[in-house]
């Protein structure tokens, strides 16, 4: 039996798409684009299919540049695979807990905050210890990026600039 570990968080990052879709009738008329940590107010908009499924879409895209990071970089060592796995897992919790948030009610969507945040910091944690070779040896000049992997994370980047960043100025 193939082991099934690697297409796990691939799972995972298409059940906010379900959740999101099962719950859409049910959710607010407005929905949250971007949190204040800074004391401003926090940006809503609109529900509709683009604001209700935005951030599961940002997820996916980061979780494209992840795979095509771990596919180049991690046959070389195994350390790499399990950074950019650890990554991976990362980015696929994360999608989950913030679909719960945009599920939920506004009091309860307060209380998946917290969580979300603890997951990415411990993700970010476990890849850096995990990955810190990695990084060490990319600088080097050893690691080298093809035309395809390069045009592939560029067309990944504009898409996570604009689902991510691009509505936080439409909607402000």
């Amino acid at each position: 039996m193939k082991n099934v570990w690697p297409k796990i968080p691939w799972l995972i990052l298409l059940l906010p798409f379900v959740i999101l879709a099962v719950s859409y009738n049910s959710l607010p008329d407005q929905i949250l684009i971007a949190r204040s940590f800074f004391g401003g107010g926090a940006i809503i908009a609109p529900k509709s299919l683009f604001t209700v499924f935005r951030v599961p879409l940002i997820e996916t895209v980061c979780a494209a540049a992840i795979e095509i990071m771990r596919r180049k970089f991690a046959g070389e060592v195994a350390d790499y695979h399990r950074m950019w796995s650890i990554l991976l897992w990362t980015v696929a919790l994360k999608s989950m807990l913030q679909a719960f948030e945009i599920a939920s009610s506004a009091t309860l969507a307060r209380d998946f905050f917290y969580p979300t945040v603890g997951v990415v910091a411990v993700g970010i944690i476990l890849a850096l210890v995990r990955g810190r070779r990695f990084f060490a040896d990319f600088f080097s000049g050893e690691w080298k990026l093809g035309i395809v992997e390069k045009s592939m994370l560029v067309v990944l980047l504009i898409l996570y600039l604009a689902l991510g960043i691009v509505p936080i100025f439409v909607f402000k």
